[in-house]
């Protein structure tokens, strides 16, 4: 288990790598032409810092912690976290609120010893055991509305398991999204036992099947909802609780997407949770819900509609295929407001069902970590394969199809490090697969390939229609595509795994950026077709928009998306040879 000071460190640690990242601080490097390990200074409000520290690629700093020295007015002065938020360049509600994350970062990240050997997990084990959280935002595991209890009861590093809470609502007050009649949709997921209960609690409380449907909530939301937002339509009748009943979930690392864990290879089901942790709270956007399938059967009509998908970049999608939100019509209008996006749930295909005889999957996230051996996850495989064959293999498995569905289809993902698995074959990457799309695609409709049309929503469609661009899903320029593919994919993605292979394996990171421009190189020769539509993405440019995590944090919930500029190692191609001889 990890000690507090060396979890202090770290949360400290990427606290100030944001801040230098992000702008929001000056500092200075001895020699800011060079990526090598020098002295950096920065000023922190009155605080003024110096430590060992290099610039990685996209501009990410990386500091040497054992090295890092504050002073005040000259005067050394000790490393606390209450010292540190006092300086932050925010308002004190807002630094005050940051600094209580913070703690309980700290406090949450010691609960649960790690888990002796995640090397032999299946993927959904795997994914519950990654307990390191966000590399990059320094609240990485605030998870503010837990208790301890509820850490070690729902936090996916206990392993716990636990029974969803079912409630039955009005169906003139919800909207569903079913693929087959509803009745046999609940047969199919719940199994003949669960669905007879399920009908029997409808019974037991005077529900109607014709005027009700029912919908699963975490218990940890229907305990903090019962008695305040939710009383109101419980007291009218309109939501009902039918108590726990069947199959038992483990949380997922993303906390509200849950593995049933009686029957594995079984839906993944996605919940509204309303605490927060990192950026957002973890409730679930409204008009997302009831467009989940429709996002999904878009993306799958379009990779199964181009074979190079299977044959030249493998992807394979976890498809959102039901979902079923409370809207509370009927109620009071802040009624309404306090439970918008509050009760929800989204039905996604389960990992096993997309794997292959002697295949398994693994969370992109866990090849940065390291095991209790402290050794890189993927030792055994880099040992095994040899670390440049491995890597590049990674790359272009990761990579391609998501670059693929951008430059070819016209539709960016946000493939960061949770959302993307790597399907290995005896630790060889095989294909790329995909999950948690109903609120992290985007397209722009004149990027669209000729013939092909953007997602269709059913009678909802007006709803997305009307909206201005950069609201939903549409988009109203190339360049947000390209931020949100090249942010999730390279700056918050693969930046970390370039990281764990300098430091492991002494492959410079300016290698890895060369492998990965390389691979890029490889798909534009490929597609000459296409060189108009990578010209419109300019991956090339010197400098590239990407969104600043802390700053959002810092100017308070009402802040929209924050941005800035970071300079882009992929900008000019590099000669392999000329960096190393691996």
């Amino acid at each position: 288990m990890m000690s507090p000071e060396s979890v202090t460190r770290r949360v400290v640690r990427q606290l100030l790598e944001a801040l230098l990242f992000e702008g929001l601080i000056p500092w200075r490097y001895t020699d800011k032409t060079d990526s090598s390990w020098q002295w950096l200074h920065f000023r922190l409000g009155q605080l003024n810092g110096e430590c060992l520290g290099r610039i990685r690629g996209f501009g990410r700093n990386e500091l040497d912690m054992a090295s890092l020295t504050l002073r005040h007015n000259g005067r050394a002065v000790p490393l606390k976290l209450t010292l540190l938020s006092e300086q932050l360049p925010a308002a004190e509600a807002h630094r005050t609120a940051l600094l209580q994350e913070l703690q309980a970062t700290i406090a949450n990240s010691l609960i649960c010893p790690p888990h002796p050997d995640r090397r032999s997990l299946s993927a959904e084990a795997l994914d519950s055991a990654l307990h390191e959280g966000h590399p990059y935002h320094p609240s990485f595991k605030a998870r503010c509305g837990f208790s301890r209890e509820d850490q070690l009861h729902y936090g996916p590093e206990s392993a716990r398991c636990f029974r969803l809470h079912w409630v039955a609502v009005r169906r003139d007050q919800c909207l569903a999204q079913w693929p087959v009649a509803e009745e046999t949709f609940w047969q199919r997921e719940l199994g003949t036992e669960t669905a007879y209960l399920l009908r029997a609690a409808f019974n037991r409380v005077g529900a109607n099947w014709h005027d009700h449907s029912a919908l699963p909530l975490h218990p940890w939301q229907w305990r903090n909802l019962q008695a305040t937002n939710l009383a109101p339509a419980l007291s009218r009748g309109d939501v009902r609780h039918l108590g726990p009943l069947g199959d038992r979930y483990r949380a997922s690392q993303s906390l509200r997407s849950l593995f049933n864990v009686s029957r594995p290879g079984a839906a993944c089901i996605k919940v509204s949770l309303g605490i927060g942790n990192t950026s957002s709270r973890r409730h679930l956007e409204p008009h997302s819900v009831p467009s989940a399938p429709s996002i999904s059967r878009w993306l799958q009509t379009t990779v199964a509609g181009d074979d190079r998908f299977t044959e030249r970049y493998p992807l394979r999608l976890l498809p959102e295929y039901a979902s079923l939100i409370y809207t509370g019509h009927g109620g009071q209008p802040g009624e309404q407001c306090a439970l918008a996006g509050e009760l929800g749930a989204i039905w996604r295909l389960g990992i096993d069902r997309q794997l292959h005889c002697n295949e398994r999957a693994v969370p992109m996230n866990a090849l940065a970590t390291l095991e209790v051996d402290s050794l890189p996850f993927i030792d055994p495989w880099l040992q095994h394969h040899g670390v440049m064959p491995w890597l590049r293999a990674l790359i272009r498995t990761l990579v391609l199809p998501v670059w693929h569905l951008l430059i070819a289809h016209g539709i960016g993902v946000e493939a960061h490090a949770q959302n993307s698995l790597i399907v290995m074959r005896d630790g060889w990457p095989v294909a790329l697969m995909l999950r948690d799309f109903h609120d992290s695609v985007e397209y722009v409709a004149d990027f669209l390939p000729p013939g092909c049309d953007g997602p269709h929503f059913g009678a909802r469609q007006p709803f997305y229609d009307d909206a201005p661009d950069d609201r939903y899903y549409r988009m109203g320029q190339v360049e947000a595509l390209r931020e949100l593919v090249m942010d999730t994919l390279f700056v918050f993605n693969l930046s970390e795994l370039a990281r764990l292979i300098e430091s492991h394996y002494a492959i410079p990171e300016a290698l890895f950026w060369a492998l990965v421009s390389q691979c890029l190189d490889g798909y534009a020769q490929s597609h000459p077709e296409l060189a108009a539509r990578l010209a419109r993405v300019d991956h090339r440019r010197t400098r590239i928009a990407t969104e600043s995590l802390l700053t959002r944090k810092l100017r308070g919930p009402g802040a929209g998306e924050c941005h800035h500029e970071v300079p882009n190692p992929l900008a000019t191609p590099i000669h392999i040879h000329s960096l190393s001889n691996h």
